[in-house]
Order: C-alpha cells, then structure tokens, then sequence
C-alpha cells in the first residue's frame, strides 16, 4: 500500500532509522497486471476463486487471519 509515493518515501522506508545503513535495495516494483492498485485487488479475489480455491481460503490469504490476530490482540 505504499502507491503513490515518491523516491523519497521509498529512501526513508529502506534505512534503518537508528544507523542510517541501508537495509535493502527494492529496485523498480511492478504489480502484475490486474493488481497494479489498491482499487484492483478484488480481481485477485476473483482469480483465486476461479481458480478454485474455496471462499474460506481465500478470505484468509486476502487478511483474514491478520484480522483474527489483531482481533486476539486488542479485542473486537
């Protein structure tokens, strides 16, 4: 979800904040094709379907387990 941001931001994000070392080099990031944005994501969804994997399986690995973590650690 870091769409949008410039070189800047991606400098920042690569360093370590207490040695200013750097801690990997991304290079150019290009989503796939049909997922290039946040907004394009439920065609991922619909890939993972079509490809059969079942509606449970699919919300874990779109975050649902991350939800059932932060759910266990701060409560509902």
């Amino acid at each position: 979800f870091t769409q949008g941001q410039d070189e800047a931001f991606f400098e920042w994000l690569t360093h370590d904040k207490g040695y200013a070392r750097r801690l990997t080099r991304f290079g150019e990031i290009i989503n796939p094709k049909g997922i290039r944005t946040i907004g394009e994501f439920p065609n991922l969804t619909q890939a993972l379907l079509d490809h059969g994997l079942s509606e449970p399986v699919v919300r874990k690995i779109m975050g649902g387990n991350w939800v059932r973590i932060l759910k266990e650690v701060w409560g509902e």
